[in-house]
């Protein structure tokens, strides 16, 4: 990049940054505005504070809330950026996977990888070479507790585990606190397919509909 033309641009004030792997939080941006300077969200596979964050941009702008990742050395870097943030190591699963065990086998290929996954079979598929013994919970517990201690307004929810996404969503008629903005991987080739998921059709019997699709995120809009 060209110092002189980064210079003009600055000067214009033109400069837009976005950390998301697809743009999300440029459609987050638009949703919510950079005015919206006090917002929650629950991060759910949060990865890194920065690189390929949904929730970067927003952190920036002065919102807070939780940010959950089974690696433990992620959620250390978390710790040291966002000491703000309650910062939870925990693997995310299903409902039924969380009420038989407090405990998943992680596989990955090196301490903070976004490829990480406590799905067995994709872990294979990926060629993964460690396992090693996390924490886990259900998102329903996540967002019931969380949700309860900021007086049961959540503004964003970041969905990103790795195989369990859609899965974790089905438990939505165990959240007691609907977050209004919900962006979810859903690894299907086109809208139509996504469209036909189980887990759009609960989070539409919810209230939700689907504005966009960037890259494997979908992005649901709570309307009611």
């Amino acid at each position: 990049m060209k110092i002189s033309r980064l210079i003009k641009l600055l000067w214009q004030g033109s400069l837009r940054v976005h950390f998301s792997q697809y743009g999300e939080d440029v459609i987050l941006h638009k949703l919510f505005g950079s005015k919206f300077s006090e917002g929650f969200y629950i991060d759910v596979g949060a990865h890194h504070p920065f690189r390929q964050s949904n929730t970067a941009y927003l952190w920036l702008l002065g919102w807070n809330g939780v940010n959950v990742d089974a690696s433990a050395a992620a959620i250390r870097v978390f710790e040291r950026v966002r000491s703000g943030d309650v910062n939870l190591w925990s693997a995310v699963v299903d409902e039924d996977t969380a009420a038989k065990q407090t405990q998943i086998t992680l596989y990955s290929n090196k301490a903070i990888d976004l490829g990480a996954t406590c799905d067995e079979t994709l872990a294979r598929e990926r060629g993964t070479v460690r396992a090693e013994t996390v924490p886990c919970t259900s998102l329903a517990n996540i967002i019931n507790t969380y949700g309860e201690k900021n007086g049961g307004v959540i503004h964003f929810l970041n969905i990103d585990i790795e195989g369990f996404d859609e899965k974790a969503v089905e438990s939505i008629h165990l959240w007691r606190y609907k977050p209004k903005v919900i962006c979810v991987e859903i690894y299907e080739k086109n809208i139509r397919a996504v469209l036909q998921t189980a887990a759009c059709r609960k989070l539409e019997d919810e209230g939700y509909i689907l504005l966009e699709r960037v890259g494997l995120t979908a992005v649901f809009q709570l309307t009611r």
